[in-house]
């Protein structure tokens, strides 16, 4: 897809891959609906120099009712929706059969029902402009699962079977899919986290968001099926469907809470 001039709804966008994204997604010439919780940064972003194209919309998408707000502000300031971007997330650790129900609600309301509930409200006017695309930011960890993080897991898993879903009944009226599944990253998404248990992803480096975002400008120029941010993500996915009892092994080794 031709970024020039494209809108894009970005979730997510206040920190870390989606602040990242954002400005991938402005220096592309899209115009840009910048939804995040934190007000005061997704305004900072939207008043730098240049940055007429873009409409900050603070939102807390736990909230189900504020996600056709944001389709409809969108339309109204930019005419049309090209590309979503289901970046927004919260993630748990600690043991998953002690997990409080409460928390696991909070994760599955914010990474399976908000970008549900996003994807309900801006499939209409894809379908009345001829189209567009729909991109999940996911993780490896959703195709295959680590210990102390079963919440998260499961609720990346579901989103992505969802997608799987979707992909069909849409492909009718040009509604594309692409899902980028990203590997660990250095954000504050660990520290930002519900539980209280530690991982070694914790201790794990990652790679930075704006190789993330790199990759997400891929995704939406390319729109393949599925994107991986590095060799390393796409064998790590690969080893857990061909060898999972190795991976079983070496999770009980090195993913030990601390």
């Amino acid at each position: 897809m031709d970024l020039q001039n494209k809108t894009v709804i970005l979730t997510g966008a206040s920190q870390g891959i989606g602040r990242a994204a954002a400005y991938k997604f402005i220096e592309a010439g899209c115009n840009v609906a910048l939804v995040a919780r934190s007000q005061s940064l997704i305004k900072q972003l939207a008043a730098d120099p240049g940055r007429a194209k873009t409409l900050p919309l603070p939102a807390d998408l736990s909230d189900l009712g504020v996600c056709d707000r944001v389709v409809k502000e969108t339309l109204d300031r930019f005419g049309q929706v090209d590309i979503l971007v289901n970046n927004a997330a919260v993630g748990i650790y600690g043991p998953s059969h002690t997990a409080l129900l409460t928390e696991v609600r909070k994760v599955m309301q914010l990474n399976f029902f908000s970008p549900l509930a996003l994807t309900r409200a801006c499939i209409p006017p894809m379908k009345a402009n001829g189209g567009g695309l729909i991109i999940n930011i996911s993780s490896i960890i959703g195709q295959r699962a680590t210990p102390w993080a079963g919440g998260y897991c499961a609720s990346k898993a579901a989103l992505e079977h969802l997608v799987e879903s979707m992909r069909v009944e849409l492909t009718p009226d040009n509604i594309r899919f692409s899902t980028l599944y990203p590997g660990v990253t250095q954000t504050g998404f660990t520290r930002n986290a519900l539980g209280k248990t530690k991982t070694a992803q914790g201790r794990v480096s990652g790679v930075s968001a704006k190789r993330v975002a790199a990759k997400l400008m891929y995704v939406a120029q390319k729109e393949p099926r599925d994107a991986y941010v590095t060799l390393l993500d796409r064998l790590f996915v690969m080893g857990g469907h061909l060898l999972p009892s190795v991976v079983d092994w070496a999770f009980q080794r090195y993913f030990q809470p601390h």
